[in-house]
């Protein structure tokens, strides 16, 4: 092989492979999406996506209640005991929730029947507050949305 066939030969075989290699690149989420449109596993988060969603807002408006409860706490209101308590024990619930939901996890529906009861439980807690302090009126609101989504679910 002379070196004018050794480079045209060379040229041909990147080419090949480039036009190989763009081919496969121009999509590649195919196989996901092939995977989605089937109903295939992984979809967890688009299939329970208002649990997903209601779980992940109780979570954000609890952080923020506990602590505005932990601050009335240190300052010598003891009214918010219960209610730091309760939301202590649904932050947890919620996060689990929240996870397993959007893996598809077949341990959401168990987990839904749970974080639904602790949800209520912070809902009736914070309710006692909520027209006087604006977390505590987040925090029932959206464990009043959570508990229903879980609720639906663990159905």
């Amino acid at each position: 092989m002379d070196r004018r066939q050794f480079i045209v030969a060379s040229t041909a075989t990147l080419v090949a492979a480039a036009s190989t290699r763009a081919g496969a690149e121009e999509d590649p989420h195919a196989a996901h999406k092939k995977q989605a449109a089937a109903g295939g596993a992984g979809q967890g988060w688009v299939t329970n996506a208002a649990v997903v969603e209601a779980a992940a807002d109780c979570g954000r408006a609890g952080r923020v209640c506990l602590e505005h409860c932990i601050a009335l706490l240190r300052a010598g209101d003891r009214s918010m005991a219960r209610c730091s308590e309760t939301v202590d024990a649904m932050l947890p619930l919620c996060a689990a929730m929240e996870a397993l939901a959007t893996q598809g996890s077949p341990h959401a529906k168990a987990i839904a029947a749970v974080c639904a009861k602790a949800c209520r439980e912070c809902e009736a807690a914070c309710k006692e507050h909520a027209s006087h302090h604006e977390p505590c009126k987040r925090c029932m609101e959206t464990c009043q949305r959570c508990g229903a989504a879980c609720e639906k679910m663990a159905a």
